[in-house]
């Protein structure tokens, strides 16, 4: 084989206008909205390579993450053109926690390690800071406007998943069976993390599930998620003879598409970035983004075209076969990030419309791919 190489706020603050006509350099990392001022604006564009002068900043809060604020913010400058750029902060409601922590030195690593030198599209980068506790962070982006998210209660048109898969094709081919990303620390595993650790956290998100969904849970998604409680612990630390990077929560809410060119689509939300069988995340995007009836009619030739760009990214001995057979095991992955994604998430209307649209998918793709019967007996 050829080796290569993301508590809610109090409330929604809305909009904010900060000016500064402070000369002095700012501290990398902010906590607050309120210091992100002109000032810090040009000093940090500035050290890092993009010399600016901005006068005035307007920023809003945009997005519904459960882990970082992000806020879309206007720099502008007298007598020059004006622009936006997306920033993200740790939510100081959670940000002590490791799992927050975590997620955050994940994304400030990717976008500074990784995402310079791989072709997987995504924001680019303008500045990437994070406390020596990792328990704050700022991240300054490209502000995509003409692009789109998708809507992952809607779903995904075909046309848009072709485009989705070979963009995930640029994450995982030049990462794959990597050694040396592999070994960094911000990119493997846990080892406290094993499956007796991980077994009763998976029954409680379970139970928290079944609490709120049964009544509305056909006879086969409920056998999924009595499956679910039997299986994924194990699932989840086995260990995989192919791995890549993967993004690990690859979905349409993750996700912004060109409005005017559907066939620019770029990931953003790295907070669940890791080492892994690539085919999990080509399972999940698959088996919870597309309906049921979409999947069942593409999913053989989505599949194949992601095969094809891995080929065309350097993976030349992974067969077309053996990336089926990992696509149909990988789509568990979908009730793991749902159960535990729903454990650790605020309850909103919308959430729970979303975590039920998407067990109903992979629930059905589990059943008709015959993903269990792939796991050891």
């Amino acid at each position: 084989m050829r080796t290569r190489r993301r508590a809610v706020l109090a409330r929604n603050f809305g909009a904010w206008m900060a000016e500064t006509s402070d000369p002095h350099p700012t501290t990398p990392v902010v906590e607050r909205p309120d210091q992100l001022t002109a000032g810090w604006f040009a000093d940090v564009l500035s050290s890092h390579g993009s010399p600016a002068v901005v006068d005035r900043v307007t920023a809003e809060e945009v997005g519904t993450g459960q882990m970082s604020v992000t806020l879309r913010v206007l720099l502008e400058a007298d007598g020059d053109r004006s622009r936006t750029v997306i920033t993200k902060l740790a939510r100081p409601e959670i940000a002590a926690g490791p799992l927050a922590r975590a997620a955050y030195a994940k994304e400030i690593a990717f976008y500074t390690e990784l995402a310079p030198r791989l072709p997987v599209r995504t924001p680019r980068c303008h500045h990437a800071a994070i406390a020596d506790d990792a328990s704050s962070f700022t991240l300054v982006l490209d502000d995509l406007a003409e692009s789109r998210p998708g809507d992952q209660i809607e779903g995904c048109p075909v046309p848009a998943a072709a485009a989705a898969v070979a963009n995930l094709a640029a994450l995982h081919g030049p990462t794959w069976c990597d050694e040396e990303i592999a070994d960094r620390p911000w990119l493997s595993g846990d080892p406290s993390l094993t499956a007796d650790a991980l077994a009763p956290v998976l029954e409680m998100a379970a139970d928290q599930f079944c609490d709120r969904f049964a009544a509305e849970l056909t006879v086969g998604e409920r056998a999924v998620l009595d499956a679910s409680r039997r299986v994924l612990a194990e699932w989840m630390v086995a260990p995989a003879p192919t791995f890549a990077v993967v993004h690990g929560d690859y979905r349409l809410d993750n996700l912004l598409f060109a409005t005017d060119d559907p066939g620019k689509v770029a990931a953003v939300d790295w907070q669940t970035v890791a080492v892994a069988q690539p085919g999990r995340d080509l399972a999940y995007f698959l088996g919870t983004c597309l309906s049921a009836d979409d999947r069942r009619r593409h999913e053989r030739d989505l599949v194949a075209r992601y095969h094809g760009h891995l080929t065309a990214h350097g993976v030349d001995d992974y067969p077309l076969e053996r990336c089926v057979d990992d696509y149909r095991a990988g789509m568990l992955h979908g009730p793991l990030i749902i159960l535990l994604g729903r454990l650790t998430a605020t309850t909103t209307e919308r959430g729970d419309a979303m975590f039920l649209a998407m067990w109903r998918r992979c629930s059905a793709a589990i059943t008709e791919l015959g993903t269990l019967d792939l796991l050891p007996s």
